[in-house]
């Protein structure tokens, strides 16, 4: 079904990955579909530090028994890697290395775990594992890491339906990102959503006045707002929780604001997507 991709060009730090994770869980709770998250980097265990607890317990949750146990399969990427090397890859034995944050809404595909050789030989096959992923999930969410090489990374940005492009408030990267939509070999306009990461409100290049006077629109640029307690929860690995919490407040503050931003975003995607299935017709 449909691949998003979150990418990053600058050397800036942008939360690429702690929002990548946070639209595929905000996703994976509001939504009755299977979203998959698929992570590039290497030997980083940020995505398993979000999710899961470093005691790890079972318990019952909102969607039934949270399976994070010790012996789930942690192989990820390399045993994928090793599947494929056989020639025996299908659709179906994704699964079997994926590990689960929300039964039945929501898998992980780590990032590889190895050596640096290891991980270069290897990224030739995320794009193989993307399309045979998009068979079996709804929604496939690629968080596109800096350590790729531009090869694999042009790979995922053409098979991906949606990007996410993050960029931070600064004038020099958003025109830099600009720029390299307009140049249309990495990045496309018509499927590129450009996003602010850690965004601050407060700042005087704030939405408004980037979308108005930078990007020359009315349509108000996607955010990912800096959050004090997201910060926080995900070195506990509290996301699912957090999101579970933040959805129960009602009024206004920064950790609605903050998941106001997250659907803003799925909606600005879904909304894109319509568009260019009209386009195709």
């Amino acid at each position: 079904m449909s691949v998003i991709a979150f990418y990053t060009n600058g050397k800036d730090q942008t939360g690429n990955t702690t929002s990548a994770i946070s639209l595929a869980t905000y996703m994976g709770i509001v939504q009755n579909k299977r979203v998959l998250f698929l992570a590039t980097s290497l030997n980083n265990s940020e995505i398993r530090t979000a999710l899961w607890p470093a005691q790890i317990k079972k318990r019952a949750g909102l969607f039934g028994p949270n399976t994070n146990s010790n012996t789930d399969n942690d192989n990820g990427i390399e045993g994928l890697n090793r599947i494929i090397r056989s020639n025996r890859i299908t659709a179906d034995i994704i699964t079997d290395y994926t590990r689960v944050a929300l039964k039945g809404r929501l898998e992980i595909l780590q990032g590889y775990n190895g050596t640096e050789e290891q991980y270069r030989e290897a990224q030739s096959k995320y794009s193989q594992i993307i399309s045979l992923a998009k068979q079996v999930y709804d929604i496939v969410i690629v968080d596109v890491d800096r350590q790729l090489d531009t090869k694999a990374k042009m790979e995922i940005l053409n098979t991906a339906d949606i990007v996410i492009a993050m960029t931070t408030q600064k004038l020099e990267n958003i025109t830099n990102l600009v720029k390299v939509m307009n140049e249309g070999i990495l990045l496309k306009k018509t499927n590129t959503l450009i996003t602010l990461g850690k965004y601050d409100e407060k700042s005087k290049y704030n939405a408004k006045n980037i979308s108005r006077s930078v990007l020359k629109t009315k349509e108000i640029i996607n955010t990912i707002p800096y959050n004090t307690v997201l910060f926080e929860d995900v070195q506990d690995g509290k996301l699912i929780d957090m999101f579970i919490r933040f959805l129960g407040l009602n009024g206004k503050d920064e950790n609605t604001f903050f998941v106001d931003e997250i659907k803003r975003l799925k909606e600005n995607i879904e909304k894109r997507e319509l568009e260019l299935q009209q386009m195709k017709r």
